[in-house]
């Protein structure tokens, strides 16, 4: 489809690359789209789309593509979520970029569903968040990114990662630097220094279920501090290969 634009003085016409599915509305671009947007409505791509935009409402971002093979459209660029909001944002494939929750606080939720992150090892991280009260993120694929898959730096009340696989990124697939609670389910890393960073001086509570680690060195490692980090397996499906640990480390079996 296509919508007419009043530009420089004169109505063009530009393609409707993003349809507001809640408004029945196209629009030229995401940030447009965002822009016209009211809390609650349903954004989906329409097209490619190569642009860095700021989430400023409760959306739902949804790139799913019924004709193209694997479903979904390619997003180039950077998603910057404010504080706050509840963000969902799913079946879209990232080329380079992310999804940046930028502002410190504890508020807000984000989910990330059924999407992929693919990088050439010069962006730092897929996700970051900067504190929420909530983050999930569920079956997604993450490759070769700089330093990364999530990184939350700031107090999260509750993170879920379930049905992830990270490949190839250099430094670590988790980093936690603050006070997070989390439960991560069927992790799999391949080829990266860690598994999981945190910064020990921080509370935290991380329980682990069916994650595996591949040629990974150290399966949990800490940042500052000589507190103990300790993480909760759960059940018996928990494989880190031949994978070391911190010191600090400390492993509780616990059932499911």
């Amino acid at each position: 489809g296509y919508v007419l634009v009043y530009e420089n003085g004169a109505y063009i016409v530009k393609a409707g690359n993003v349809w507001n599915e809640t408004k029945d509305k196209k629009y030229a671009t995401l940030a447009e789209a965002i822009a016209a947007a009211t809390a609650g409505d349903k954004l989906f791509l329409l097209a490619n789309i190569t642009e860095n935009v700021t989430v400023n409402k409760n959306l739902t971002i949804d790139g799913a593509n019924d004709e193209a093979v694997g479903g979904k459209f390619d997003y180039t660029g950077t998603m910057t979520a404010n504080a706050g909001l509840t963000v969902t944002v799913q079946n879209i494939d990232f080329v380079g970029g992310g999804f940046d929750k930028s502002t410190k606080s504890t508020t807000g939720n984000y989910t990330i569903k059924n999407c992929t992150f693919e990088d050439d090892g010069d962006y730092a991280y897929p996700v970051r968040i900067k504190g929420a009260n909530s983050v999930t993120i569920e079956d997604c694929t993450v490759k070769n990114y700089m330093y990364s898959f999530l990184y939350i730096t700031s107090g999260t009340n509750k993170v879920s990662v379930k049905n992830v696989t990270v490949e190839d990124c250099s430094n670590y697939a988790v980093y936690f630097a603050s006070g997070v609670t989390a439960t991560i389910e069927n992790l799999t890393v391949k080829n990266s220094d860690n598994g999981f960073v945190i910064n020990n001086t921080a509370n935290r509570a991380l329980t682990l279920k069916n994650c595996k680690l591949e040629n990974v060195n150290t399966a949990i490692n800490h940042s500052n501090g000589t507190n103990t980090i300790t993480c909760t397996l759960l059940g018996n499906g928990n494989d880190f290969g031949n994978s070391a640990s911190s010191q600090y480390a400390k492993y509780v079996l616990a059932a499911e």
